[in-house]
């Protein structure tokens, strides 16, 4: 699925990620652990093709999106990864549907009537299908973030990259998040990757890894 072979990446003449090399299989659940700095949003841009290795190679699904160029690289990401992220990163004058749609509407391959469809049957697997009609700027946090989490499936991504997803939720919702997590994992053909700080968050997940020094360990 995703394989990271001797990494490198340094900003400002500081070594943030020093040769790492990662091997994500399909339909696995991994967590990525380490302390706020460690570098675990880089590694995830790297892994996204958003930021470019200063050395090493990145392969998708056997090929090496390392030497993309951008336009590329965008129609690589729009196909293949969906993305979740702390802040949620909606709109919130929009509503629960309009929302979800931000996250296929580009793709010009697939039918109106299919991307209703999705958006309706992805609303169900995260429980908001009677908040469709709902302004986003209504919810709570954990239903908010419940939206991103069917907005980063509606395009049925091979993979999904996670990062700090229950950052801004209290204890009690980031355990349901991660447990929506898991069984959306047992359900669809989906490879997830989650970047956290928690240990009790990393527990959800099959395999962690621990992101430390610029390295990367079991």
């Amino acid at each position: 699925m995703l394989e990271l072979r001797n990494v490198s990446k340094s900003y400002r003449n500081q070594q943030i990620l020093t040769d790492i090399s990662l091997e994500i299989r399909e339909r696995e659940m991994v967590s990525i652990m380490g302390k706020s700095g460690a570098g675990k949003s880089t590694l995830l841009a790297v892994m996204a093709g958003l930021v470019r290795p200063d050395s090493g190679q990145v392969f998708f699904g056997g090929s090496n999106i390392s030497d993309l160029d951008e336009e590329k690289l965008a129609a690589f990401r729009l196909q293949h990864i969906g993305f979740i992220f702390q802040d949620f990163k909606l709109l919130p004058s929009l509503t629960v549907h309009d929302n979800i749609m931000l996250g296929i509407y580009p793709r010009r391959d697939i039918p109106s009537a299919e991307k209703e469809k999705r958006i309706r049957d992805f609303a169900g697997h995260v429980g908001l299908t009677v908040k469709l009609a709902e302004k986003v700027d209504n919810l709570s946090g954990g239903e908010k973030q419940r939206v991103a989490i069917a907005r980063s499936l509606v395009n049925r991504p091979g993979l999904v990259l996670a990062d700090e997803p229950t950052g801004n939720l209290d204890s009690s919702t980031a355990q349901d998040i991660m447990a929506l997590f898991r069984k959306l994992h047992e359900t669809l053909d989906t490879t997830f990757l989650i970047i956290t700080h928690d240990l009790d968050i990393a527990s959800f997940t099959q395999k962690t890894f621990t992101l430390k020094d610029g390295g990367l360990t079991p």
